[in-house]
């Protein structure tokens, strides 16, 4: 049975994936939190000695690397927290391994000013997170013999897991009958956490190699998603107010046309991009 090694193990994509996987691999988990989902080991990924210490007592055939310093304001704040945690923990792991590494990515990798991407589009990110994850990305095409990096962009879900989704932060603000403001000139394709890691699974299956983006078929807004939400799980839309990226005032530049094509992976794989108005329906029925 194939062994497959899961940073991030204890987060939202991570848990997916491991649910979507355990049974058909030998999964061991990672990450600073713990999780139940699989065996699992407790530890740093910025903790060179320690990556030397897994990949060394497992040997794994696959190390899928889910960990990762996400929050774009966070990383604007602390960049060199974020290029240890982003950058320098995909060298260290590519310096113990050998093997096939499959790397999530970003839309951050843009400028945001021609969205959504293809794999050919110039690359040209606007803040320390995407700055750090096409490094990243550079290390991995430069360090590894067999890879996969899968970009993507907004992800959601809706349990007990995710409380810094997107969606459950409109649905509990929702029904608490509080008005909440979102971005009408963020553009891009969210993709439930559940789709995504269902495409990581298939591609994991059929040996994909190269660089891949991922997405669901709808390219919206962020102000339009929030009332796609809120008239899933009937909540009152009027409490949905329309704001601009500026009016935000956030300490990191985010890109206003991201989003990526997915021509390239149904292409390739028959991959099919996901609905978010399907997910976003199974979410509600499951409530």
């Amino acid at each position: 049975m194939k062994r497959i090694l899961v940073t991030g193990a204890s987060g939202q994509l991570g848990r997916a994936f491991i649910r979507k996987s355990r049974e058909k691999y030998n999964v061991l988990g990672t990450g600073r939190k713990y999780s139940d989902l699989c065996p699992f080991k407790k530890g740093d990924i910025t903790d060179r000695k320690f990556i030397k210490e897994i990949v060394d007592d497992y040997t794994p055939d696959v190390i899928v690397h889910f960990a990762a310093m996400t929050g774009v304001d966070e990383c604007e704040q602390n960049p060199y927290a974020a290029e240890s945690v982003n950058i320098a923990s995909v060298e260290w792991i590519l310096n113990e391994f050998s093997g096939y590494f499959i790397f999530i990515s970003t839309d951050y990798v843009f400028d945001g000013k021609d969205g959504p991407y293809s794999e050919n589009a110039k690359t040209n990110p606007i803040n320390v997170y995407g700055k750090t994850k096409l490094e990243a990305e550079s290390i991995i095409r430069s360090h590894s013999k067999k890879w996969l990096i899968l970009r993507t962009n907004v992800l959601f879900d809706y349990t007990e897991w995710t409380t810094a989704s997107f969606v459950n932060w409109v649905v509990r603000s929702l029904r608490n009958r509080k008005s909440i403001s979102v971005v009408l000139d963020q553009f891009n394709n969210p993709i439930w956490t559940d789709h995504l890691a269902h495409i990581i699974n298939s591609l994991m299956e059929m040996d994909a190699t190269g660089l891949y983006h991922s997405g669901s078929i709808e390219y919206i807004s962020r102000y339009d998603f929030a009332l796609m939400i809120a008239k899933n799980f009937e909540l009152d839309q009027s409490l949905i107010l329309p704001i601009t990226t500026k009016a935000l005032n956030q300490r990191a530049l985010r890109p206003l046309k991201g989003g990526l094509r997915t021509e390239k992976i149904t292409d390739d794989f028959g991959i099919m991009p996901p609905s978010i108005d399907e997910a976003l329906s199974a979410m509600s029925g499951c409530i």
